[in-house]
């Protein structure tokens, strides 16, 4: 009695209306097998994989496999040879398995003979012309998904937190859009996800694994980018806020509070001067807080040895904050009304245009081509970039009310306080303080 494998492969559900169902591929072989006298020694079904995909990426196909190199059949079933392969590589890849281990298939709803020059040829055909098909189905389906992407239309039914889809375009969605905001918020707060986790679940009873979030606080739809288009969505969050988060998150080790016994106010907010290291929090006596950058203490790479106390950089803060953030405004208004370089593009267009006559003209060697329209280009290109957009001012007033309110807060909250006001601290090896609003990161 022959010893049989059944191979079952569907892509969509779609195809259950063209017979081509897990159970209708099923119950098939099945009786094709008992019909035959053959022994099915394993079913193999890859529900949802296209034929188009490599064997190593499918999971029946590669437990088949395993067995017929244990040696456990003799003989694979499928209905159709486009159940089996529509990529002419892979099949042979797999063909070489079979024959190694004296393996055979057959379609049973479909008339092919390998052991001919002509058969193999028909399989050839037959796979090429399959090929061709899906090569062309998956071109029709990514000028669909263009057309609806230009049309600002959702390619899928899930949007992120905060969104809905009605007319098939993302909206803002009332009911969540505050719980989304709210977490953006949060973690710039906290510094931590797994602390807007806690978070979370305390406030909205919502569970996220930290990698979830992670993606959430990353994904560009909160600003309107979507498949390539700046304003494919309304934005939920403002460009600045996300752009924090992102780089946070970048850059930032996250730390969770609730992992230590100790509250750290300044964690993921230091950095040293001399490396651009973070500065890490240690307890010395059990109760007294230093900041130290931990590519001089773990590894002397770097010249910053001094070790920052937290209650006298808090206290530096309390007492200096305003004034830092009063000098900021004051450099970002001395930054808007400085007149922008003037540069002469058109005579460096010029100058680019001579220096490739003389190189046509073999009066310059290729070297020196190079490196002078490398600089010219870099000139031009320079000066038709626009400049940057300015950060918004820090609103004073808000720091003065808020600083007046911070002994009254207990430690997380002050902790949560700092990640507000403060983007960024840098710190020099003789303690001097440079207190950004924002991460330069």
């Amino acid at each position: 009695m022959k010893r049989v494998f059944l191979y079952v492969r569907v892509s969509t559900e779609e195809q259950a209306v063209h017979g081509l169902s897990i159970e209708a591929q099923t119950a098939a072989l099945e009786n094709w097998a008992q019909a035959n006298q053959c022994k099915v020694v394993g079913i193999y079904t890859d529900a949802g994989i296209s034929a188009r995909k490599p064997a190593s990426k499918r999971p029946a196909l590669q437990r088949l496999l395993a067995g017929v190199r244990a040696r456990e059949g003799d003989l694979i079933l499928f209905t159709k040879l486009d159940r089996w392969f529509r990529n002419i590589s892979e099949y042979y890849k797999v063909q070489e398995v079979l024959e190694r281990y004296h393996v055979s298939w057959k379609t049973i709803q479909e008339d092919y003979d390998t052991t001919t020059a002509s058969g193999r040829l028909k399989v050839n055909i037959m796979l090429s012309v399959a090929q061709d098909e899906a090569d062309r189905t998956g071109e029709r389906i990514q000028f669909i998904f263009q057309d609806k992407v230009q049309r600002g239309e959702v390619i899928s039914g899930k949007v992120p937190l905060g969104y809905k889809i009605e007319n098939k375009k993302m909206v803002i969605d009332p009911a969540t859009a505050p719980i989304a905001r709210d977490i953006f918020q949060q973690y710039l707060a906290l510094r931590s996800v797994r602390g807007v986790r806690e978070y979370l679940i305390k406030t909205y009873h919502l569970t996220y694994a930290p990698t979830s979030l992670r993606l959430l606080l990353t994904n560009p739809r909160y600003i309107g980018h979507a498949h390539g288009q700046e304003n494919f969505c309304p934005a939920l969050i403002p460009k600045e806020q996300f752009e924090k988060c992102r780089d946070s998150i970048s850059f930032r080790g996250q730390r969770n509070i609730v992992h230590s016994p100790n509250i750290y106010l300044f964690t993921g907010l230091l950095r040293c001067a001399e490396c651009g290291n973070r500065l890490s929090a240690h307890v010395v006596s059990g109760q007294y807080i230093y900041y130290r950058c931990t590519k001089y203490e773990k590894y002397h790479q770097c010249t910053h040895k001094k070790r920052t106390s937290e209650l006298a950089l808090e206290k530096w803060l309390i007492e200096n904050l305003v004034a830092c953030y009063e000098r900021y405004n004051l450099s970002l208004i001395e930054q808007a009304q400085r007149p922008a370089p003037k540069v002469d593009t058109e005579n460096l267009r010029r100058k680019m245009k001579k220096l490739q006559d003389l190189y046509l003209n073999d009066l310059i060697e290729r070297e020196d081509y190079e490196k002078e329209y490398s600089l010219l280009r870099d000139q031009l290109r320079e000066a038709s970039t626009p400049a940057p957009k300015l950060p918004s001012p820090v609103d004073i007033e808000e720091i003065k009310n808020m600083l007046a309110a911070y002994r009254q807060l207990n430690r997380k909250e002050q902790k949560e306080f700092w990640g507000r006001l403060v983007g960024e601290i840098t710190i020099t090896n003789d303690e001097h303080f440079f207190v950004f609003p924002f991460s330069h990161k």
